[in-house]
């Protein structure tokens, strides 16, 4: 039997937010080890899902499960939590030989250890399972990819698509790629090409990036290519791997790699204005808008207030305009606030409480709490399942959650984030959607892959939040200066 290693770790490190990410920060999101982790993640549409989907079809490969991990987008991973975390998943390698490494990876982990957290992974994969073991990874789309992780990987494959809808079948691309590498009908090489270009939340879908999905598709359309991909990098990511890249993977031709990466950087380099800035709305022109048009139900995204780029999920802003505006009609998902949790759950349905709402984690950022009487509407333990485009079958677990109702609005409170990109997150609560003239979601762009089959139009609104959408606004210190559009006058060749 071929004895292959499968895992994950996980995390989309936003290195400008003061909270550390440890271990109880993976176990709130998903830390299953062994068995657990096969359970957890078998039959979803994600990486692992499809990793697991994969393997078990070939009846000579034995899967060896070992941690799946991962932890809503903050801080640092501190440097306990990263060591537990990579010997949990080289525990099985080290009990037993293995033949093959299949991971789950972001591609923008920072630790305490290391800037570059997945290339100090692989390295550690390297140095138990040697240097001529078959190591392939998934990688997000917001990878920062780099050098360490290219010469530690054999296949790379990251995500195409932002909303990440397409996790699970670029899973089953790495999936694939791995096992004909390992039955030695393929011998891929990898070339990338790292561009001086920092990128905004930049959606694919849009007119302005299909010149460059274009380029891709023209590229896999040659027999020697397997694969091609641009990675945006994650921008509030301050290291100095954070940047754009490109990667190609060639079926034994170095050069067609190459050229196939120089190629595909070019075209990135020449379209890089797109890439670059996003169109935002206030949260009274996004209410005028809605109202003039009269055509419901509309969602008003707080792209400033998203856990899922390493926000507190707190924020009150975009609901104090809401109430100020006299919105109805309104469900609201969500503001995380685990103190506001208890006290409805002490009261009980059908109380009418004083609370003093969200707002407690940064609030000369976010806003101040709001304070008011609030009825509860419904509690829960915050237990659902996805069923949307995204990590579609993946069960969520928010801990504890209550339903509360302030003059009009219905705000689903939380005891723990989560980026609220699934229709679910509403019908889970009791809520359906056809009451409800605005949704509110905390998200900046994955919430389009769901909710734009529902929605009649999407708003993103800045409002005060943790996450900053001008790059010329944050503070980098590791990051290149020189990276276009810090430095308009950038160039590449």
């Amino acid at each position: 039997m071929i004895r292959v290693l499968v895992g994950m770790i996980f995390h989309e490190t936003n290195t400008f937010s003061p909270f550390k990410t440890g271990i109880p920060e993976f176990k709130k999101r998903s830390y299953t080890e062994r068995e657990e982790m096969i359970a957890a993640y078998e039959n979803t549409k994600t990486p692992l899902g499809a990793f697991l989907e994969t393997l078990q079809k070939e009846k000579d490969i034995e899967i060896v499960p070992s941690i799946g991990a991962a932890a809503e987008p903050s801080g640092a991973v501190t440097a306990d939590a990263i060591q537990q975390m990579t010997a949990s998943l080289l525990a099985p390698a080290k009990e037993k030989k293995v033949d093959a490494v299949l991971l789950a990876l972001h591609g923008a982990i920072v630790t305490e250890i290391d800037d570059d957290g997945d290339g100090w992974i692989l390295e550690r994969v390297r140095e138990v399972v040697g240097k001529d073991v078959l190591v392939a990874a998934t990688l997000d789309l917001h990878a920062n990819l780099s050098q360490r992780m290219i010469n530690c990987a054999n296949i790379l494959v990251p995500y195409n698509q932002y909303p990440h809808a397409d996790m699970y079948e670029r899973g089953l691309v790495a999936a694939n790629l791995f096992v004909r590498a390992l039955r030695g009908e393929i011998k891929p090489i990898m070339k990338w090409a790292p561009l001086p270009l920092l990128t905004s939340l930049k959606e694919t879908k849009c007119e302005d990036y299909q010149v460059i999905c274009k380029a891709m598709s023209e590229l896999e359309s040659k027999p020697e290519i397997l694969m091609a991909s641009v990675l945006h990098s994650f921008y509030l990511t301050d290291s100095k791997e954070t940047c754009a890249s490109v990667l190609v993977i060639s079926d034994g031709d170095e050069a067609a790699a190459q050229n196939g990466a120089n190629y595909l950087a070019k075209v990135l380099w020449e379209n890089r204005k797109a890439m670059v800035y996003v169109n935002t709305y206030t949260a009274k022109s996004a209410y005028e808008d809605a109202c003039k048009e009269g055509n419901y139900p509309v969602v008003f995204a707080d792209v400033c207030d998203n856990p899922g780029v390493g926000s507190t999920e707190d924020a009150t802003a975009l609901l104090k305009e809401l109430i100020e505006l006299h919105a109805q009609r309104v469900a609201y998902a969500l503001i995380v606030d685990p103190e506001t949790v208890d006290q409805c759950h002490k009261a009980g349905t059908g109380a009418t409480i004083e609370v003093h709402l969200g707002g407690k984690m940064a609030p000369e950022k976010t806003g101040e709490p709001i304070t008011c009487n609030a009825y509860v509407k419904s509690l829960s333990d915050g237990r659902y399942r996805n069923h949307g485009p995204m990590h579609g079958g993946l069960a969520i677990n928010l801990r504890k959650t209550a339903v509360i109702v302030i003059e009009g609005i219905t705000v689903i409170v939380s005891a723990v984030p989560t980026q609220t990109y699934d229709i679910e997150i509403f019908r889970s609560h009791g809520l359906v959607l056809e009451d409800y003239d605005i949704l509110v979601v905390k998200s900046s762009i994955h919430y389009r892959a769901a909710f734009s089959k529902v929605a009649k139009k999407l708003y993103g609104i800045e409002c005060p939040g943790t996450t900053i959408l001008n790059l010329h606004s944050l503070d980098y210190k590791k990051c290149l200066r020189s990276n276009y559009p810090l430095n308009q006058n950038a160039e590449y060749n």
